[in-house]
């Protein structure tokens, strides 16, 4: 397979003299500590969603091969691209996407087991909350930096305060309550707005994928129901638990 667009862009970018590298590193790294924290800036590739690479398994080969399914042709592009090892950020760009219509074919196949590697958590995180399948408070426990238990405590204080006639929102209380950083939030949130951004190394083509619905089949909806009804009965578990420890002590 040729190069694509952003390999070619990125060997062009490698070959610039040491001086103008230099100069460009450290402009662009005063500018990412403004956004970032150090959780997105010293992460591993692989752990970093827009370089992720996914692999297609067995039952994803098999769909994209024979299509039996019907789905939109942006689904079977997006797999296509899958299938020839490119990272996400590629097919961004290849195809003229933003990444937040990458996060939602992303977040389509993993949900109907096309991808043959267990995805990194953090990936998984980024790409729920960027399709906007997760909200904050989720992503910051699929990200492993909440419990179920201190967002039950986020939502309940924030009952409170609602119920006394003031809003607040959730992230603010997460980081006032000290669960996550103020700069972890503003991270996330980031890399969102920018995630809605379309960037393209050849203007003068015109894109060939469109991901422009919300829902692409009902057994991706029910999937994501699934899901969503995992955590809540870990959430329920967590609160059983902490009623018969606190029964006993009684």
């Amino acid at each position: 397979m040729s190069k694509g667009l952003f390999l070619n862009y990125m060997e062009k970018m490698i070959s610039y003299p040491l001086w103008i590298k230099q100069a460009i590193f450290l402009n662009l790294s005063d500018d990412l500590t403004k956004y970032l924290s150090n959780e997105f800036l010293d992460v591993q590739e692989g752990d970093l969603f827009h370089l992720y690479k996914p692999a297609l398994s067995e039952a994803g080969q098999n769909e994209l091969f024979t299509k039996e399914s019907g789905f939109d042709d942006s689904i079977y592009a997006f797999m296509d691209c899958c299938s020839k090892s490119m990272s996400l950020i590629e097919i961004a760009i290849e195809n003229n996407l933003t990444m937040e219509e990458v996060a939602k074919a992303f977040m389509f196949c993993r949900t109907s087991k096309f991808f043959s590697n267990e995805v990194p958590a953090l990936v998984v995180a980024i790409a729920g909350f960027i399709a906007g399948k997760y909200r904050t408070g989720e992503y910051f426990i699929r990200a492993g930096k909440m419990t179920i238990e201190q967002l039950d405590e986020v939502l309940n204080k924030q009952q409170e305060i609602n119920a006394s006639g003031k809003h607040v929102f959730i992230a603010e209380l997460m980081v006032q309550l000290g669960f996550v950083k103020e700069v972890d939030v503003k991270s996330i949130i980031f890399m969102k707005e920018e995630a809605g951004k379309r960037f393209s190394l050849n203007p003068s083509e015109m894109p060939n994928i469109a991901l422009e619905r919300e829902s692409y089949d009902i057994r991706v909806e029910n999937a994501r129901l699934k899901e969503e009804n995992e955590i809540m009965r870990q959430k329920l578990d967590g609160i059983l638990t902490y009623i018969k420890e606190h029964k006993a002590e009684e």
